[in-house]
């Protein structure tokens, strides 16, 4: 079950309540809104997936949500400047999909380290070694704001 509390209810959410299956809206420019849901936390932020849904207003339902699929990889955000401090721009909480549970991501990793330090990363935090060279194929762990998420939606849009 989806509930959907909408735009005006949680203006900020602070980090300790953020959790998975958390669905967030935000603006892409003044006239758009983008939707997406938390995934998993990592150490550095929260896994998200941002959907193929867009609209002119800050609403969503559990239909759209339900057969949205994702626009881009999934990426990890800085749910802290994102939704806490609120440092980057307007992103919101608007409601939670209720034992929420990931699928689908069986092969997303992010890499982090140099040189023979390589390692990737899934979203539950499972590490393994991997090449310098192989690292060159994942994402890095790095918590992403506004800027660069927005930057990844815009370049899949064209």
């Amino acid at each position: 079950m989806i509930k959907i509390w909408g735009w005006e209810k949680k203006k900020r959410t602070m980090l300790r309540y953020i959790k998975s299956g958390d669905i967030f809206c935000f603006t892409l420019n003044g006239d758009t809104y983008c939707f997406g849901r938390i995934v998993t936390e990592l150490i550095v932020g929260h896994v998200a997936e941002i959907f193929d849904y867009m609209s002119s207003e800050p609403t969503i339902d559990e239909e759209e949500i339900m057969k949205s699929s994702r626009l881009i990889e999934p990426v990890i955000l800085d749910s802290y400047s994102l939704f806490d401090r609120k440092l980057d721009k307007e992103w919101r909480i608007i409601g939670r999909q209720e034992e929420y549970v990931p699928e689908g991501f069986e092969n997303v990793y992010f890499t982090y380290g140099i040189g023979r330090s390589c390692k990737i990363t899934d979203i539950w935090g499972n590490k393994q070694a991997i090449s310098e060279v192989e690292s060159k194929n994942y994402p890095e762990v790095s918590p992403n704001g506004d800027f660069k998420v927005k930057e990844l939606i815009k370049a899949k849009l064209g």
